[in-house]
C-alpha cells in the first residue's frame, strides 16, 4: 500500500484536530512546537501544512502574534448520491455562481475520454473548461466532454453554463438516467492551481464521473476539481436489506 508524503498526513492530522480539538473561528492556535507535538510530525512538515491552510484560508498567521483560526467560508453540502450540475449544487444551497471562465472547444477524442465515452480514439469532441466562483472567490474547475455528435461546438458556444446543467435541463434530447463516478483526493495542474488560486502542494476533491442513458450509453464525461474548503461532499448510507 502506498504511503502518503508526511505533508499529506500533516495536513489531515491537523484537520483532525482543528475539528475535534473544540476550536472555534478567531481561537489561536498553540505555539508550532507543541502543536507539531500533539499530530506527531515535525515542525518543518508542519509548517508545510500550515503554509497550505492558509493559502486555503483555513488559518490566520499574524507575525509575532501568532496563528488563529478563521471562519469557514460559505460552502456548498451535496450528497453524492444526486446527479446534479455544479450551478445546480450553489444555486441549491442559497449561493450565487459565477462563471470567471468558460472555453469551449472541438478536440479529437483523447484514449481516456474516447474510453469512458465508447468512442473511437480521435473522433471528435467538444470540450468544454470552466471556473466558477462564489464571491469572486474561484471554488471549482470542470473539463466536460462529449460527442461533438451530441452538442456541436456553435450550441456549446450558445450556453452560459456546464453541458451537464443543458443536458440535465432537456431530458427529452439528451436522456440522461445515471453517473458513474470517482471521488479522491488530488492535487491540481499548473492550469488548474492558477483558474483556483492554489498551491500545487493544496489537496482538491476530484470527480470523475460518466453519464449514461437508460440503454448504458455513455453520453457525457467530466473532471471536477473542488476546492475543499467551499464544498461537504456527503454519501448516505443505508444496512443491507
Amino acid at each position: 500500500m502506498k504511503t502518503q508524503p508526511r505533508y499529506i498526513q500533516a495536513e489531515i492530522r491537523l484537520h483532525n484536530l482543528l475539528e475535534t480539538g473544540g476550536y472555534r473561528p478567531g481561537d489561536k492556535l498553540p505555539p508550532e512546537p507543541e502543536l507539531a507535538k500533539q499530530i506527531g510530525v515535525s515542525r518543518a512538515t508542519l509548517r508545510e501544512a500550515l503554509r497550505s491552510f492558509e493559502q486555503q484560508g483555513l488559518i490566520q498567521r499574524k507575525q509575532g502574534v501568532g496563528t488563529f483560526l478563521t471562519p469557514r467560508p460559505v460552502y456548498a453540502e451535496s450528497g453524492l448520491e444526486s446527479l446534479e450540475s455544479i450551478e445546480m449544487v450553489l444555486r441549491g444551497r442559497g449561493l450565487a455562481v459565477q462563471v470567471c471562465q468558460r472555453t469551449p472547444r472541438q478536440e479529437r477524442a483523447l484514449p481516456k475520454a474516447a474510453h469512458r465515452l465508447g468512442i473511437p480514439e480521435g473522433a471528435p469532441v467538444t470540450v468544454v473548461s470552466s471556473t466558477y466562483a462564489v464571491e469572486d472567490a474561484p471554488v471549482a474547475y470542470i473539463l466536460e466532454v462529449t460527442p461533438a455528435t451530441w452538442i456541436p461546438l456553435n450550441e456549446a458556444h450558445a450556453l452560459d453554463g456546464s453541458l451537464l446543467d443543458w443536458m440535465l435541463a432537456d431530458r427529452v434530447r439528451f436522456p440522461v438516467s445515471y453517473a458513474r463516478a470517482h471521488i479522491a483526493p488530488v492535487h491540481g495542474s499548473p492550469e488548474i492551481c492558477e483558474a483556483l488560486r492554489v498551491g500545487p502542494t493544496d489537496p482538491l476533491f476530484f470527480l470523475e464521473q460518466t453519464a449514461h442513458d437508460g440503454d448504458h450509453r455513455p453520453l457525457y464525461y467530466s473532471r471536477n476539481y473542488y476546492v475543499p474548503s467551499y464544498f461537504d461532499f456527503h454519501v448516505i448510507r443505508r444496512p443491507q436489506a
